[in-house]
């Protein structure tokens, strides 16, 4: 017989993480499913070099759970001194992230608000009646379990739940074609101290673009790269990097993904090189560990009551049921090598916002279409490809997570649809918990 909860939220990265935390602490007896070993999704095991910002001025936009968590991990972390921000003011954008210290940090904030977590537990059915789904079948290495619940959170980042009910799917542009992945990794040691000279004296930032132009003009520059995307140094001695990029991959399919883990691998050499011949402070660094999973920026969309387009990015949108406000450019990655370049950099550099902008996330982008007792967060909320360059990002899924796991424990109270959640009272409800709105 399934074991029966009021929300179960499928997935435990930044969106399952905050969507757990909320639920849990609005009273709602609450499971967290995740199929790896540690929560954090690809913040931990992708080896996540940074947060994107939480805002565009020196407050942030992203507060409650997301910015609970940031600050936790600012309090474990050891920053060096290229990061010149008083110590008693948080970093707020671009926060590097320790990726161990974390895993402990989530490890601790989901279990103390009351949830229960089981992790090894992949996500492999559900069974759904009449528009309803009545529970979710599980793999663990001791074999299937079920779990029923009132109100279930799709949070995997794949849309794994969503696509098993049935809901209305939709990926990539046109063609199909998502995103270029990231296998991310680390290097050390890492002479911090010698970068940050290198930095004062050139204005180097943390895209590594003057160590870029000069390879670039040396001929000594990775082949398909135009930059590093980012790199961080979450302590003194080591840096994590975003830098490479892996066309065509299918998220979805497992053979694609075996192929995109090989190729991110293999080109890691090459890029170690250019790292150690260009970039002060590396030169004698090796590959510490990469992934250990290749960064997905893009998958599954699934289909809302509301789809938030580019059209809303531009005009600054606000809705009545805004459950969060954010402010990130569209970020898109190239789907195919050198391919539209202009034309995503002109989004991200030109269409950018003005300190204090910012677009609102209707709660009916959090709501599958055909389905009484499902929310999404994270990547995969209702939005068109264009829109989900700004809203993949880590804390605004740690927003739209917050708000599903809120709103999911007020259906639960009521004993009433997730369409039934008044937007008023769940907007008053995160303003609370700390949220901005």
């Amino acid at each position: 017989m399934a074991v029966i909860y009021d929300v179960i939220v499928a997935g435990g990265g930044p969106a399952g993480v905050a969507a757990a935390m909320a639920a849990a602490r609005s009273g709602a007896k609450t499971l967290l499913i995740e199929a790896n070993g540690s929560l954090g999704g690809t913040v931990t095991n992708g080896s996540l070099p940074a947060f994107c910002p939480f805002g565009n001025t020196d407050e942030p936009l992203i507060r409650g759970i997301g910015l609970e968590l940031l600050e936790a991990l600012r309090a474990e972390t050891k920053l060096p001194a290229y990061y010149a921000d008083s110590p008693e003011k948080p970093l707020y954008n671009w926060f590097p992230v320790d990726g161990e210290a974390l895993k402990r940090i989530l490890d601790e904030k989901v279990l103390s608000s009351g949830c229960e977590l089981l992790l090894h537990a992949h996500l492999v059915d559900c069974e759904t009646e009449e528009g309803v789904i009545r529970s979710v079948t599980v793999h663990t290495p001791g074999g299937m379990e079920t779990f029923a619940a009132k109100v279930f959170i799709d949070c995997t980042g794949d849309g794994v739940l969503s696509a098993e009910a049935g809901c209305e799917i939709q990926m990539g542009n046109e063609e199909g074609l998502v995103q270029s992945g990231t296998l991310c990794f680390k290097i050390a040691p890492f002479d911090t101290e010698r970068f940050i000279r290198y930095a004062e004296e050139t204005g180097e930032g943390g895209n590594l673009l003057h160590a870029c132009t000069r390879a670039m003009a040396d001929g000594a520059f990775p082949a398909g790269e135009t930059k590093v995307a980012g790199i961080s140094f979450p302590y003194p001695g080591a840096a994590v990097l975003n830098f490479g990029h892996i066309y065509g991959i299918d998220p979805l399919n497992a053979a694609s993904l075996t192929r995109a883990e090989v190729e991110g691998r293999k080109m890691l050499p090459e890029l170690l090189r250019f790292l150690q011949n260009y970039v002060p402070g590396a030169e004698k660094a090796v590959i510490v560990s990469s992934g250990p999973a290749v960064g997905t920026r893009e998958s599954r969309r699934v289909m809302g009551d509301y789809v938030l387009t580019k059209e809303d990015f531009f005009r600054r949108a606000d809705f009545d049921d805004a459950i969060a406000y954010y402010c990130y450019p569209i970020d898109i990655h190239a789907l195919r090598p050198g391919e539209q370049t202009k034309e995503w950099n002109e989004l991200y550099y030109n269409r950018r916002y003005q300190p204090g902008e910012a677009y609102g996330i209707p709660y009916r982008c959090l709501t599958p279409k055909g389905i009484k007792n499902l929310l999404t967060a994270g990547k995969i909320i209702s939005c068109d490809p264009i829109m989900l360059g700004s809203v993949r990002v880590v804390p605004c899924c740690f927003a739209t997570g917050q708000a599903s796991g809120t709103a999911a424990a007020m259906a639960v109270r009521s004993d009433s649809s997730v369409r039934s959640v008044d937007p008023k009272v769940l907007r008053d409800s995160l303003k609370r918990a700390g949220c901005f709105l």
